[in-house]
């Protein structure tokens, strides 16, 4: 075995750190430590040295400084281990860096408010150092890159390929540590950067053939319940619009989602019910979420349906006891605080960032026809409902319910056509519904068609060069036409 190399450890959580230790010292290793860890290692046995023999300076500012220091650094970046300056200065060449960072993150995640004393600066350096003179140093990011360094050491040393390994990782670690601490910070800027942690295993992406991973930003939106088989790159999509949806919606919400669109949606009394049948064939398989808590009386009715997922605000235990004997569903439970983070999208090489388009307070108006309460709500109902549907998006519905939907169509009167046919083929059609788009309407065909279905009441932007011919069109039919002002393109 080569002579006595030297290890620094910094650990923030240091339950089972002396098993660490033990393997250290049994690899030849000597210990440095600083104040906490070496203490714990101490009172269980394990022989560690402080720090400071290291640097050459004891901990100041009540533990703000002390790692940062020449002679440790030097000792970390030097290339060889007989380095002339080392000598020079008689500084110790360090040959593995074990460091676990102060937990920003998990506080970060609790809404801790004050996060300033979490924010790593030696142990970030230490790491970096480290990672940077990997052909000699054996970097260590945490717990589970140490797991791995205690498998493969031989003789104190671990092969080229893993330090390499480790490097990539602490790199990666660093920048995701750093990007909490920015996104809490807030601001904007002309650098924008976004990380996270591997989440749920997926089996494959939108196919078979194509690779993914699942990583949680801040924080992740659902927690997985019943596995039943893995949650699906595709399952993750939907969950998210369905979630997305109720929690806009408000509490006792429902929304069935279909290939990242709502088939159903509802609020009020029996909102599960009601979502599931707006659309109980494109239902099947989907995925169903509530803004509220599964029970035994919601599991009565779901009992016979086949749905994918269940995200749900919580479930109580006599529902997760029935959906358990339902082999492969997965149940999440869904977070309430979820918009940390913006909205993140990818456009070939590049990243489009904005802002969500969380629950709208609209501001309406009754270009003709009366305005009641209940077309009021129908209109703010049916708005959340067209910000979940990609452009052109059409909704009709009523008192809280999602009758028919359309959208994805190129042209506008085609969504309008195919939502109105959708409601025609299942007895939906009334003159008390409301038909809602996201967009205006450019001429006055829509409404032509929409009037000619027998469905009284219209909801939309303005904003064409026709609107007046559009209004007038709905006026002279004795309509009602609100303008929502306000747009809700998606796509």
């Amino acid at each position: 075995m080569e002579k006595e190399k030297n290890a620094v450890i910094s650990i923030s959580d240091k339950q089972g750190l002396e098993k660490v230790g033990q393997f250290l010292l049994s690899n030849n290793y000597r210990i440095f430590g600083t104040s906490g860890t070496k203490n714990y290692l101490e009172e269980n046995g394990v022989n560690c040295e402080s720090v400071e023999k290291l640097t050459g300076n004891p901990e100041i500012l009540g533990g703000r400084v002390k790692t940062l220091s020449t002679s440790l650094l030097a000792g970390i970046l030097s290339k060889d281990r007989e380095d002339e300056d080392l000598k020079k200065f008689s500084y110790k060449a360090v040959d593995l860096v074990y460091v676990e960072l102060y937990d920003f993150i998990g506080h970060f995640l609790s809404n801790s408010e004050d996060l300033v004393e979490f924010i790593d600066i030696g142990g970030v350096t230490l790491l970096r150092a480290a990672a940077k003179n990997f052909q000699r140093v054996i970097p260590v990011p945490g717990r589970n890159s140490m797991e791995r360094v205690m498998e493969k050491m031989k003789d104190g040393e671990v092969n080229l390929e893993l330090r390499r390994e480790l490097a990539g990782e602490t790199f990666r670690l660093t920048a995701y540590y750093d990007q909490a601490i920015s996104q809490w910070m807030g601001g904007e800027s002309d650098i924008f950067v976004t990380g996270g942690r591997g989440y749920s295993k997926l089996r494959y992406g939108e196919n078979p053939h194509q690779k993914a991973h699942s990583y949680a930003m801040y924080p992740p939106f659902f927690e997985v319940l019943k596995k039943g088989k893995e949650v699906s790159f595709n399952n993750i999509l939907d969950a998210w619009a369905a979630w997305d949806l109720v929690l806009r919606l408000g509490n006792g919400s429902s929304s069935v989602v279909k290939h990242a669109a709502p088939c159903g949606a509802a609020t009020g009394s029996g909102s599960i019910k009601r979502a599931y049948e707006s659309d109980p064939v494109s239902a099947y398989g989907g995925i169903l979420a509530f803004n509220g808590v599964i029970d035994a009386g919601h599991v009565s009715y779901l009992k016979d349906k086949f749905l994918e997922v269940i995200i749900a605000r919580d479930f109580d235990e006599e529902a997760l006891e029935q959906l358990d004997k339902k082999k492969n569903i997965r149940l999440l439970r869904g977070r309430e605080n979820v918009y940390r983070i913006p909205d993140v999208r990818s456009a070939g090489n590049l990243l489009l960032v904005q802002d969500w388009n969380i629950r709208s307070h609209l501001n309406l108006e009754c270009m003709c026809g009366s305005l009641s309460t209940r077309l009021e709500e129908d209109a703010r109902f049916g708005w959340e409902v067209v910000k979940s549907i990609k452009s052109n998006a059409i909704a009709i519905v009523k008192e809280g319910w999602l009758l028919s939907s359309c959208g994805g169509q190129p042209n506008r009167v085609d969504s309008v056509r195919i939502a109105l046919d959708r409601a025609r083929s299942i007895g939906r059609i009334s003159p008390d519904a409301l038909l809602i788009s996201d967009g205006f309407f450019p001429f006055s065909d829509s409404v032509e068609l929409i009037e000619s279905s027998g469905i009284r009441n219209i909801a939309a932007p303005m904003g064409s060069i026709r609107d007046k011919e559009v209004i007038d069109y709905a006026k002279n039919k004795g309509m009602t036409f609100i303008e929502v002002k306000e747009r809700a393109f998606r796509h």
